[in-house]
Formats: structure tokens, sequence, C-alpha cells
């Protein structure tokens, strides 16, 4: 009689996009509404985020040392799962960021940005949730073009918001500070394309 899988690593993953999405909420919040006074106890807020996901990050690497049967290979779910820790982690850094570089107050590409990170953090987490369908994966194929269209935007977004930025201030503080920041957001996105690459490749695999 064939053992049966114990954990759900789908619902795991979806559980732990679940936390970047929250965070990236929380982010578009901060920089919509910046307030430089407010950091401290904002960066709590987000640091709870993410020490909630590294926690499920930790469990489900625990579960996967345990389990003999996966619905995929065990290394495209520690692949995927590890990209979704590095975007988690990447919200917190915008936010520790702020804090480090003394950002007295932001443009609002940074705002535009974080927005339309929190875009593609959401693509991604309607199709990790659609995950368990990969055999028919018709449906996930199209969320996965949906990350990757946002993640173009964002790459337009960022290109702009630096042309701007160097073009409107000549403090090199302000700029170095905006310019990390900046880079941080685009990032997220770029992350979120990698996991769609992933859940592409595994579709791939499995069909």
């Amino acid at each position: 009689m064939a053992k049966k899988m114990k954990n759900d690593y789908f619902q795991l993953a979806a559980d732990q996009v679940a936390y970047c999405v929250e965070a990236s909420e929380l982010l578009t919040a901060i920089l919509e509404n910046y307030d430089a006074q407010d950091l401290p106890t904002q960066r709590e807020k987000m640091h709870a985020i993410e020490n909630n996901a590294d926690d499920l990050h930790h469990d489900i690497l625990t579960r996967l040392s345990k389990e003999f049967i996966t619905p995929i290979d065990q290394e495209d779910i520690l692949h995927l799962v590890q990209i979704i820790d590095d975007i988690t982690d990447g919200l917190d850094e915008v936010v520790l960021e702020c804090y480090m570089y003394h950002i007295s107050e932001l443009p609002p590409q940074a705002a535009a940005l974080s927005a339309i990170a929190a875009r593609c953090v959401k693509a991604l987490h309607e199709a990790v949730k659609e995950m368990h369908n990969f055999k028919k994966p018709e449906k996930l194929r199209s969320m996965l073009v949906e990350v990757n269209d946002i993640e173009g935007e964002a790459d337009h977004a960022y290109v702009e918001a630096i042309h701007e930025l160097f073009g409107a201030s000549t403090d090199a503080f302000r700029l170095l500070g905006c310019k990390a920041i900046y880079e941080s957001l685009e990032d997220i996105c770029d992350q979120c394309e990698h996991a769609a690459d992933v859940i592409e490749q595994i579709i791939i695999k499995n069909t």
C-alpha cells in the first residue's frame, strides 16, 4: 500500500505568500502616509510579520526533512518556498532602509512602486493558491502571465522613478537612500517573477 503525503505543501506555500501579502499591504500604507517619526512602530509591525513568515518557512523545511512522498520534487518545493521567504525579507528591508538612510520624506514614486509590488505579490498569491491544479494548468498559467505583466510594469516604473529622482534632487544622501528603496521595491517584483518561473518549470516537469 502506497504511503500518503502527510502535508499539503501547496497550501503551506499559499499560507507563506499570505504573509507576503500582509507585509506588502503594510508597506504600501507606510509609504503612502510616510512619517519618519512613526518608523520605529512601523518597523516593529513589519518585523513581526517577517518573523511569523520565517517561522512558517522553517516549519515547512522541517516537514520536508521528514517527508518521503511529496506531490512534486522536494527541490522544487525548497526552491519556491525560499524565494517566497526572500520576498518577505525584501518587504521588511524597505522599511529598514527608510530608517538606515534617515529618510525624512519620500517622493510619490516610492508609494507608487510599492503599490505595484503589492499587486505583484497578490497576483503571485493567487497563482500559488491554484498550484494544486498544476496538472490542469490553463488557469494557473494565465495567473503566472499576470505576475510577469505586473513585473514588466514595475520595471518601467522603476526606470522612470530613477530618472525623476536624479533629475530633481542634488542631495547625495537623499539620492542614495531613495535609490536603495526603489531598487528593493523593484527587486520584490523580480522575486515574484522568479517564483512564477519556478511554478512554470514545475508545470512543465509534471505534465
